[in-house]
């Protein structure tokens, strides 16, 4: 069935592209990087430098942070492959553990994220959880810093409380512990154990919270910061000196070409930053940078058609790379899109979605096009899995979205 009322299994996004395994999409493979750590800007240059030589030159942050390559073939992908390792970069591999763009960097951080996320990888990696587990599951190590994980749909969270740290599961709060490590392995076999395509939604819903938690102390639930990478981010002074800042930049639907990602590497690196992260929120933080330089890496920035506002309203519309660049696409969101922003009003959010998968935001929208068999699926207040209030012809879907986007349904 091609509406959003299908067969479940059919909705189910498969395993994850890396780069020893990427993925056949519309416009060739796709790779996808894990970082270890930020890039340096020469880092960047090369890497930009990468995706021109073996794919389309289109480099793209995913909504969690991670970096994609286009445009590969068989030999691109091996050639990529070699470049990443001549460049230098530490990749993540196994179980997807995930930190703040800032961790260690951020003043306002209860705990330094990353000990606690190294220690459980390596445990992890002993124990062959990855192998065990769905390719998608996560686990979130939240530092408590200004620049924090919300919005991200984890497994499994740690984020700092009273004389521990708090542990969710699916975003429900499950108690508190001193350790936990420990607390954070049993959950991973306990779903590990329930199959290789369940999440933490599902233990959830076999066992229940109270299971779950059991022997922890009972703890609230955390109202998360908010996570807006875009922006100025103050840097711990120990580090980086007194006064110094990261500038957060988002990629309009997290995609840039590769002579863009070189010149703002290359401006980067004139202005004296030393890093740049892939940031969630499809985005990348530059740093360290005083605030004069700062204002000149935001100007530069802005002139090459990148965020630099955080209330721009491209980032409030959420859009896959469509067709033709993806084989399930049923028509070019990318181009809806753009012609979405300027009656974008009010806070609304919009999701332009290129198939029921909904791979560019997983989560509720105010408004949702999604791209069926018989045309464009409009769904109000929803995900592009909900059974759409209409549906309509592609090509007529832009004035039907602005007379939506216009009324009180919007």
């Amino acid at each position: 069935m091609s509406g959003a009322a299908g067969n479940a299994a059919a909705f189910r996004r498969g395993a994850c592209p890396t780069l020893p395994a990427p993925m056949a999409t519309g416009d060739g493979l796709l790779a996808r990087l894990a970082l270890a750590g930020p890039l340096t800007p020469p880092q960047a240059a090369g890497l930009a430098a990468l995706a021109r030589d073996c794919g389309n030159g289109i480099i793209e942050v995913t909504a969690r942070g991670k970096l994609q390559l286009r445009g590969l073939d068989a030999v691109g992908a091996a050639r990529l492959a070699e470049g990443v390792g001549a460049l230098g970069l530490a990749l993540r591999e196994g179980l997807g553990i995930e930190t703040s763009a800032l961790a260690g960097r951020d003043p306002a951080e209860a705990f330094d994220p990353r000990p606690l996320a190294a220690a459980i990888a390596q445990a992890a990696q002993v124990a062959g959880l990855a192998d065990r587990l769905a390719p998608k599951v996560s686990v979130g190590i939240d530092g408590g810093g200004a620049l924090g994980l919300a919005g991200r749909d984890l497994d499994i969270a740690v984020s700092p409380a009273a004389a521990g740290f708090r542990i969710a599961a699916a975003g429900v709060a499950i108690g508190r512990t001193p350790a936990p490590g420990p607390v954070v392995l049993a959950l991973l076999e306990r779903l590990a154990a329930l199959g290789p395509q369940a999440r933490m939604r599902d233990l959830l819903a076999a066992e229940g919270a109270a299971a779950l938690g059991a022997g922890l102390v009972p703890a609230e639930g955390r109202v998360p910061s908010p996570g807006e990478p875009v922006g100025r981010h103050a840097l711990a002074e120990g580090r980086h000196g007194a006064g110094r800042c990261a500038l957060g930049l988002a990629l309009p639907f997290g995609q840039i070409e590769a002579e863009g990602l070189q010149a703002l590497a290359g401006r980067a690196a004139e202005l004296g930053a030393d890093f740049i992260e892939p940031a969630g929120g499809r985005a990348l933080v530059i740093g360290p940078l005083d605030e004069a330089r700062a204002d000149a890496l935001a100007q530069a920035a802005g002139a090459a058609g990148l965020i630099v506002d955080a209330a721009d309203p491209l980032r409030r519309i959420a859009a896959c790379p469509g067709a033709p660049a993806c084989g399930s696409a049923r028509f070019a969101t990318r181009a809806l899109a753009r012609q979405l922003v300027r009656g974008l009003a009010g806070g609304r959010t919009v999701h332009v979605s290129g198939c029921v998968k909904g791979c560019a935001h997983p989560g509720r929208a105010d408004l949702t096009i999604v791209g069926l068999d018989e045309g464009a699926g409009i769904v109000v207040e929803g995900t592009p899995r909900d059974a759409p209030v209409r549906i309509v012809p592609f090509d007529a879907a832009a004035g039907v979205v602005r007379a939506f986007l216009e009324s009180e349904l919007g």
